[in-house]
């Protein structure tokens, strides 16, 4: 599973990034504290999960949701937040998960166990 995150915070993508890349399967492609040029690195690398910390773009999130679900082959979206208040705008706007930045990884894990689950089957299929 190939993974982009997305985030302002360095420490916080790295944390991030180590924690899933001790996941067998998967890897990130990428990571990015920039919300300009974004879309165009989504499809460039073209990931399964992208990780959007809302915090990058705040109110921008509901455009930038949308810009990337009209990607040839959209990831699966999950917006990180501080901010529980954000989840039904953000899953409104076409987000697919919205977690905590606070939640244990066993919350976040197998979130991702299921996406890929549904790409192997779908590929299968």
């Amino acid at each position: 599973m190939r993974i982009f995150i997305a985030g302002p915070d360095a420490a916080f993508r790295m944390s991030l990034q180590l924690l899933l890349e001790s996941e067998s399967g998967m890897a990130v492609t990428g990571t990015s504290d920039q919300l300009v040029g974004l879309p165009a690195m989504v499809q460039a690398l073209c990931p399964d999960v992208l990780f959007l910390d809302y915090e990058l773009v705040h109110q921008g999130t509901i455009e930038l949701i949308d810009s990337l679900h009209h990607l040839g082959s959209a990831p699966k979206i999950i917006v990180l937040s501080i901010d529980p208040n954000v989840k039904e705008m953000t899953l409104a706007a076409g987000a697919d998960y919205v977690i905590l930045k606070n939640a244990p990884p066993d919350d976040l894990l197998p979130i991702l166990h299921e996406i890929d689950l549904q790409s192997n089957n779908i590929r299968k299929g």
